[in-house]
């Protein structure tokens, strides 16, 4: 049941790398404006097993775009102008909506399991 909501959420379509690099545009855009983002900054913000060059980030951005995850207005070799787009938001969204859930149950189940 989970794994069909994650597909229908199309979390499975995005690798490691590419998902932190959303994470890091959806931390950057919290109120879903576009920013204009160093590429720098997004290279010291990616975990360093990664091990990403500016190449690599360009590579990712066109991803995510392609993917309807982003939105690029424009992009050089020092910066992006982005912002997430519903897509991009939604798949965090539904991981904090998931937490919440474990949570409660996590409370709930062992009660629930003394009175079986």
């Amino acid at each position: 049941m989970i794994k069909k909501c994650l597909i229908a959420n199309n979390i499975y379509m995005l690798d490691k790398r590419s998902e932190a690099l959303l994470r890091i545009i959806n931390e950057e855009c919290k109120e879903g404006s576009y920013k204009v983002l160093e590429i720098d900054d997004l290279i010291r913000a990616m975990p360093h097993k990664f091990k990403i060059d500016s190449e690599g980030i360009a590579q990712l951005m066109g991803y995510l775009a392609s993917g309807e995850y982003v939105s690029v207005k424009y992009g050089d070799e020092q910066v992006f102008c982005a912002s997430p787009l519903p897509r991009g938001r939604r798949i965090f969204e539904v991981e904090q909506e998931e937490k919440k859930i474990y949570t409660k149950w996590k409370y709930y189940l062992p009660e629930l399991m003394q009175n079986i």
